[in-house]
């Protein structure tokens, strides 16, 4: 099922029952594109919750990372931004060759950036530059 709508209540349903019924050691590309792209999708919204259990699945996934890089420089919003600075308090400077400071950094900068995504790019960079990532 596509959902085309985080405001119809048997669309959130049916989202609740696919994210709840994913595997994290069965996920691999067709997953996290389709969960990412949630976020692009309907960047003003958490869908009730619901997005929160997207990041937590994403977040017991392996593999997910460069995939959330490639999400935040297509398509900046609160979550796949708010993900990579999860990563960042997890120590995690940098994902496939891509500086994550810089990559918020980058959030400032593109016009595809919600406003959400850009404030909370500023906070988090202001965050972390307050800790040493190895990342001038």
């Amino acid at each position: 099922m596509r959902i085309v709508s985080v405001e119809d209540p048997r669309q959130l349903q049916e989202l609740e029952k696919i994210v709840s019924s994913i595997v994290p050691s069965e996920c691999g590309e067709p997953e996290f594109c389709a969960l990412l792209g949630l976020f692009e999708r309907f960047p003003e919204s958490d869908g009730f919750g619901i997005f929160w259990s997207v990041v937590h699945l994403l977040e017991a996934c392996a593999g997910y990372e460069p995939f959330l890089v490639e999400s935040v420089r297509r398509k900046p919003v609160e979550f796949n931004v708010l993900m990579i600075n999860r990563l960042l308090n997890g120590n995690i400077s940098e994902i496939s060759g891509h500086h994550l400071i810089p990559l918020l950094e980058s959030v400032m900068l593109n016009s595809a950036a919600t406003n959400e995504a850009r404030r909370y790019a500023a906070n988090f960079l202001k965050h972390q530059k307050s800790h040493d990532h190895g990342v001038a």
